[in-house]
């Protein structure tokens, strides 16, 4: 379905509807795939799942190595608080789960079943009636708070389920079409819904996120792209 015309897309019945949870798995995640969808819907929720600082004398990594850090405690540093620039600017309220981003540890999956446990929890006692999870693409952290999403989402059927392309992953020729055959093979079927934004107001939200944009060479104007979401129903509800 595509939403260039609408004139209020806040208005929209196509679109998730308040209140509204959007998983982000990094600090920059929500706003750089989902910042007009969150403007849209003032006081959204954005739960972020890798937010945990990196342990004592943790190595430079090369992705905070190229966003200009010279520690990886001054990169979570940094993070935070230009995540907290971002949703303020979008009107959100931010959430941290406290896991550890896969850069900083050698076994990231150990954490699955808490992360899922602690994701249920928190979005059961929010209660939205819609949550906007990600597609899943390229990236691990990606993938594994997708699935694990995916898991919370048969035990929450009370919301409505979304998936957003993650920006800028979704760029990646084929990945967004060979995530949607994993879901079509797991009985889920993924109808799009696709918002234009303003480009330029987009921008200002992810122009907070300085130090990221350094890291993937890019500017906030050229990411302030329309998002596409997928509306995430069962099959099965699907037949006839």
């Amino acid at each position: 379905m595509d939403l260039t015309q609408a004139q209020n897309p806040a208005d929209d019945p196509a679109l998730p509807a308040s209140p509204l949870v959007v998983i982000s798995p990094h600090l920059d995640d929500a706003v750089l795939s989902c910042a007009g969808l969150l403007a849209a819907r003032p006081g959204s929720t954005v739960v972020t799942v890798f937010t945990a600082r990196a342990p004592l004398h943790q190595p430079l990594t090369d992705w905070d190595r190229r966003c200009g850090f010279d520690s990886a405690d001054a990169a979570m540093t940094c993070r935070l608080a230009e995540d907290r620039e971002a949703l303020g600017i979008v009107g959100a309220t931010g959430l941290a789960l406290g896991f550890l981003d896969c850069q900083y540890t050698a076994t990231p999956d150990q954490d699955a079943p808490l992360i899922t446990e602690r994701l249920f929890q928190l979005l059961a006692s929010l209660a939205p009636a819609s949550v906007v999870m990600p597609l899943g693409v390229f990236h691990c952290d990606h993938e594994r708070v997708s699935d694990e999403a995916l898991m919370i989402r048969d035990a929450l059927p009370g919301a409505a389920w979304f998936g957003y392309e993650d920006v800028p992953h979704c760029e990646r020729p084929g990945v967004v079409q060979a995530r949607l055959a994993q879901l079509h093979a797991r009985g889920v079927t993924a109808t799009p819904v696709r918002l234009a934004v303003n480009a330029a107001d987009k921008a200002r939200a992810i122009q907070a996120y300085a130090s990221q944009l350094k890291g993937l060479e890019s500017t906030a104007l050229g990411l302030a792209v329309h998002e596409t979401y997928w509306r995430l129903t069962d099959s099965a509800t699907d037949v006839g």
